[in-house]
């Protein structure tokens, strides 16, 4: 009984969650102009209209690079920071880690007003610069954490009969660590990279003028310029790339089972 009710559970939470996808698809096919529920009609070209749109078609570019850029980045200064964190004993650990995770803490209004008036005694504001380093800091934490767990889960016995063999530490490092970190390293990547592709408030304040993120973009004309079926019809696409990415990254690297906590 106990097993029926947990998988009924799980059934209503999926649904939950797959609910505003699923939401998008009547809206993007009405022959309407305009957003309505029920769908009046059928047709599809707004989805033709969504990638033939160039300015949406840029924003696209624009959020994607960027959300590549600052989870590169941010897995790189994450692996070195969660290594010292996790490998290390010394006074002030616990600060070090708080600091790491204060980003995903701290609203991200708060945060970005405070980068609004230090960009501006810097010259960083409005740069692609400044809103890459805005990025970085909002994805960080959430590719320490993924690592620090990846991390703590390494065989150190594999290290120390590396050791004993004669291996040096950069083998070590490259033969033995980094290949038991591949399915962490992946996760981190991931995770900083939704958290950047998705984020609003950092690129609504910190862009340049004509240099709008993907997700500004809709936001804006959701609710200044009036939403029109494109939006949902390429939300809805949006939508099942990244359900196809994680599907791909689970059956290649195992996402699945190290979100789960039984993989690493």
């Amino acid at each position: 009984m106990g097993r029926t009710l947990l998988r009924l559970y799980a059934y209503l939470m999926t649904a939950v969650f797959f609910l505003p996808i699923a939401v998008t698809v009547p809206v993007a096919v009405t022959t309407t102009g305009y957003v309505t529920f029920p769908p009046v009609g059928f047709t599809l070209k707004w989805f033709h209209a969504a990638f033939a749109d160039k300015i949406l078609m840029d924003a696209l570019g624009r959020s994607v690079m960027l959300a590549l850029t600052s989870s590169a980045v941010s897995v790189a200064v994450a692996f070195l920071a969660a290594f010292a964190v996790e490998r290390n004993g010394f006074r002030g650990k616990d600060v070090i880690e708080t600091f790491f995770m204060g980003p995903k803490m701290v609203p991200q209004i708060i945060l970005v007003l405070g980068l609004l008036v230090f960009y501006e005694s810097v010259g960083l504001a409005e740069t692609a610069v400044g809103l890459l380093m805005a990025h970085v800091m909002i994805s960080l934490p959430f590719a320490f954490r993924a690592l620090l767990a990846t991390i703590g889960a390494i065989d150190r016995r594999l290290e120390w009969s590396a050791e004993i063999l004669g291996a040096s530490r950069v083998q070590v490092l490259t033969r033995i660590i980094l290949p038991q970190m591949k399915t962490g390293a992946y996760a981190a990547f991931i995770f900083a990279f939704m958290a950047s592709f998705t984020n609003v408030t950092m690129a609504l304040f910190l862009a340049a003028v004509g240099r709008k993120t993907l997700p500004v973009e809709m936001f804006h004309r959701m609710h200044v310029g009036g939403m029109s079926p494109t939006l949902p019809a390429l939300a809805f696409v949006l939508a099942l790339v990244g359900i196809g990415a994680f599907i791909v990254a689970d059956r290649t690297v195992g996402i699945y089972k190290y979100l789960g906590g039984t993989g690493h």
